[in-house]
Formats: structure tokens, sequence, C-alpha cells
């Protein structure tokens, strides 16, 4: 390709969806360790949830040396070494959280998202599927997937799973805002990406988000305005004025 490949991956907003606190066991001795395992878990997410990344790490280490078969202490350090932007690292713990649960899905995604910061868009394609086969609603995973294989050419597929992301939560970009400047700043062109959301809303209608992402592809330097006339998405909204603005 050109140049880099441009979508979005939310990583950190499974973070406290992957949380779970392990019951303890019988024996006094087993039980104190239990507790020390869930104390070092909750004292790193308040770090992590104040910023201090790098305390939060120390936590969650103390945690997987505690319990070395807990998938959740390896998940959150993953996304511990992500804000730290150790991405070698963060995709070594979570490859570590599904080796132990094949089933842990939020891990699978962000796998995904590091393989894409990676450019590795096989295996980043590979994983956001595994993480919908198992959770097909997990709304993150539905949009960095879509927006993936909507940037790889593959806009059949891909507007299928970005449909679905809208449906599930229409204002999820809004919502998670901070990721579209993290990404820009780590050159990534969000150009496509934004025209691709634009596309999405056109398709349903929605002349309002339509507009929305057409501005924001603008401001990212998007240029390609005639696929508006082109593209068989935009039919139920190119004669809106607001739209034909884009034209001019």
């Amino acid at each position: 390709m050109s140049k880099r490949t441009q979508f979005i991956v939310a990583i950190l907003f499974l973070f406290l969806s992957a949380c779970a606190v392990q019951k303890a066991p019988s024996s006094s001795a087993a039980a104190t360790g239990a507790r020390s395992f869930n104390l070092c878990l909750r004292q790193g997410l308040l770090f992590y949830e104040q910023g201090e990344y790098e305390k939060a790490a120390e936590q969650f280490r103390a945690a997987a040396e505690q319990n070395p078969d807990s998938p959740q202490a390896y998940n959150y350090l993953g996304l511990c070494y992500f804000k730290q932007k150790n991405y070698e690292s963060a995709g070594e713990q979570f490859e570590k959280a599904v080796a132990l649960d094949p089933s842990f899905a939020s891990a699978y995604n962000n796998l995904g998202g590091i393989c894409s910061i990676k450019l590795q868009f096989k295996k980043a394609k590979e994983m956001f599927k595994k993480a919908l086969a198992l959770a097909p609603n997990l709304i993150s995973a539905n949009y960095s997937l879509g927006m993936l294989l909507f940037n790889l050419g593959e806009r059949e597929e891909g507007s299928l799973y970005l449909s679905k992301g809208i449906a599930l939560d229409p204002d999820y970009l809004e919502k998670h805002s901070e990721f579209v400047a993290a990404f820009s700043s780590a050159e990534f062109d969000m150009a496509e990406t934004f025209f691709s959301c634009a596309t999405l809303y056109a398709s349903t209608g929605n002349i309002e988000k339509t507009v929305e992402y057409l501005q924001k592809a603008k401001q990212a330097g998007f240029r390609a305005w005639e696929r508006i006339l082109k593209e068989k998405e935009f039919e139920k909204v190119r004669d809106d004025p607001r739209i034909k603005e884009f034209l001019i």
C-alpha cells in the first residue's frame, strides 16, 4: 500500500470489561493469597484510572507473580504497556492472556489492536474475528474490524461490521474521540476512516452524522469529494444542500 492504513482500534475501552475478582479458596493460606492477588488487581485498576501506568503495571506484575494462571492480570499489564507505547511488551501480555483463556474475547480484541499498530493486518483481522466469534456484540471489535477491512479495500465485508457497530452504538467514536487523536499523532491518516464512517451513515440516510463525518474527513485532509457523486451509499443524501457544500 502507498501509505499507512488508517483505522481506529479501541483497546482501552475493554479494560474494565475483563475485570474479574476470584473467589477465595477454602484453606486459610490460599484465602490469604487470593485476597492479596485481588488487592493487587484493585490497586492496579486504581493507579490505571489515575494515569499512573507504571505503578499500575507494578501491581499487575505482582498479581501475575502470585497467580501465573490469571489471564486478567496479563491483560491488564498489557494495557499498561500499551498506554506507555511499549507495543511489543503489550502484545506479549495479550498473547499470554489468550493462551491461558482462549475464550477471552476482550484480550483477542486488544491483541488485534496491537497487531494493527504494528501493521500486521492479516493477524489483526484474525484476532478481531476471534473476538467477535466469542462476543458478536463487542462494539469496539465491530468498529475496529470494519475500519480495518474498509481501509484494506474489503469494503463490502467491512461495511457489515461497521454497520453493526453503528447499530449497537452510533455515538461510539464520539465517546472515544481520544483514540482518534492518539492514532493521528502516531501517523495514522484518519481522512479515509472518517469518510468511511460518513459513507455508512449516508447509506442509512442519517444526514447529521454524514455531514459530521464528512467535516471530520475534510479536517483530516480528505480531498476526493467526487466520490460522493459516484458511490451508491450517498444516493439518499447527496441532494441535501449540506452535502453539496462539500462538492463546491
